[in-house]
């Protein structure tokens, strides 16, 4: 296998973004730019230099429709694949959509899915109710939490608490269980229908109150450029960026706040 660069590994995650687009139009469906990758279009116009993925999401209709159609027929434009727990072909319980051609490793986690991917986040319903927003998300942080150590690896963390105290706590979440917890996670991240309560946001796996939205405003779209092509993000993106990274965001953060996934790739 011949390794990858990190300039070739981006290559590769933009060509995955630009098939999924185009999987998108085929089928009449809207994807929207965000967290990361959507500040590095505002910001840089594309890949923020140093991160290595790319996030997308998709209202929970058009998130539900793809899995319809990836039960039938997950591998579209040759070598692209739509992988979800439910598939049992990824750890995460969400859509990653990944390179069947790469081979990949990150330093923190055992993955069941080894390829290069993106990921593709469902956009829930939410209550108005602030304080049932935040026992929602409770619920789900701790879920969550017991979801990424029951694959994490052992003595690897990016802060020594975190290598320390993985061994003591990785054996909790294994008696809980991978797919226990993100049958629980998809479960969870539906209670509302964005439909009744006029809010939408990141539920699954986005930061409390950071990602949250009226309907009215998430499915006013937008475009913006990321690597020399256009994609559609929700129109009030600015309100969204600052929400979620501050007022200055648009500020490129010091060396020690530039962290990626620590990934290696190869094609296979």
């Amino acid at each position: 296998m011949i390794e990858l660069t990190h300039k070739e590994i981006k290559e590769r995650l933009l060509n995955i973004l630009i098939n999924y687009q185009e999987f998108c139009d085929d089928h009449n469906l809207k994807m929207y730019l965000c967290a990361g990758t959507l500040l590095g279009a505002v910001r840089h116009h594309g890949f923020i230099p140093w991160d290595d993925d790319i996030d997308v999401c998709m209202d929970r209709d058009s998130y539900n429709k793809v899995m319809n159609i990836a039960k039938k027929h997950s591998v579209f434009n040759g070598h692209y694949k739509i992988t979800d727990f439910q598939f049992h072909d990824s750890s995460y319980p969400f859509i990653k959509v990944v390179d069947l051609q790469t081979k990949m490793s990150q330093q923190f986690e055992n993955d069941e899915a080894d390829y290069l991917w993106i990921d593709v986040f469902p956009m829930d319903g939410l209550p108005a109710d602030k304080q049932q927003q935040k026992t929602l998300y409770r619920k789900i942080a701790v879920v969550r939490e017991l979801q990424m150590l029951s694959f994490a690896k052992v003595g690897q963390g990016r802060s020594i608490a975190k290598k320390i105290l993985k061994p003591l706590v990785i054996p909790f979440a294994k008696i809980y269980g991978l797919k226990r917890a993100n049958r629980t996670l998809n479960r969870l991240s539906q209670t509302y229908d964005f439909h009744e309560t006029g809010w939408i946001g990141d539920v699954m796996w986005g930061d409390y109150d950071k990602e949250t939205l009226t309907t009215d405003d998430y499915f006013q779209s937008t475009k913006v450029s990321f690597e020399g092509h256009e994609f559609d993000t929700m129109k009030c993106w600015d309100k969204y960026l600052t929400d979620l990274y501050g007022d200055d965001y648009m500020d490129v953060p010091p060396k020690s706040k530039q962290v990626n996934h620590c990934l290696k790739a190869w094609l296979r």
